[in-house]
């Protein structure tokens, strides 16, 4: 590819190994420029959020030039992280590996807040929801941290490669290990977990 910029002359796209499907309308955008500053302010400021701020632009009419513009700036960041996936295909790798840990994450949480038997958030209010929340994201970080200290136990006992290898792939996001329901005593007199002694009888 000699450049990733789209040449004035349409007779130079024949040189191009991806061919550009049309122009960037540059003149919409500048057109908007007041409008998009406006935005950046809203988000910036935290007046709105951007899953609002999509569903307004939505809303509106597919002629509006705030909403056009918009949307060709969105062709524009679009057009370039394709270009740059195909120049360096392991970006492409590393967010879908991203966003994979993302979907588990939020499946974690899902599965801590079902096990009261709701979907939802518990709380009448802003502030008891806000505390249901907080405490599932400690319920799920004690998962993942609990997780994560077994796999580096069981990562400095591996006597293989290969076996390492495995551990370094796999996700500490997991909860199937986990009793989510019964009798939990939290007595600070207790002994803290001896992962070692837990781990002994494991048999590579």
């Amino acid at each position: 590819m000699k450049n990733i910029f789209c040449p004035k002359d349409p007779s130079h796209y024949k040189d191009f190994l991806v061919q550009p499907v049309r122009q960037l309308n540059r003149q919409l955008i500048s057109d908007e420029k007041d409008n998009f500053e406006r935005i950046i302010a809203s988000l910036g400021s935290k007046e709105i959020s951007q899953g609002i701020l999509i569903k307004k632009l939505c809303s509106l009419s597919p002629h509006n030039k705030t909403r056009a513009a918009v949307f060709e700036y969105n062709n524009l960041i679009q057009s370039i992280y394709i270009l740059k996936c195909i120049l360096d295909p392991q970006i492409l790798i590393d967010d879908t590996r991203s966003q994979n840990r993302i979907e588990s994450y939020h499946s974690l949480r899902a599965a801590i807040s079902r096990v009261s038997g709701r979907k939802a958030l518990l709380g009448n209010t802003d502030l008891e929801v806000e505390i249901s929340n907080q405490c599932g994201r400690l319920v799920a970080n004690a998962i993942i941290y609990y997780n994560a200290a077994i796999q580096s136990h069981l990562y400095e006992t591996a006597p293989n490669k290969k076996l390492r290898k495995a551990l370094v792939k796999a996700s500490p996001v997991a909860w199937q290990n986990i009793n989510f329901t019964g009798h939990f005593s939290f007595l600070s007199n207790k002994k803290p977990i001896n992962l070692k002694n837990i781990l002994a009888d494991i048999k590579f």
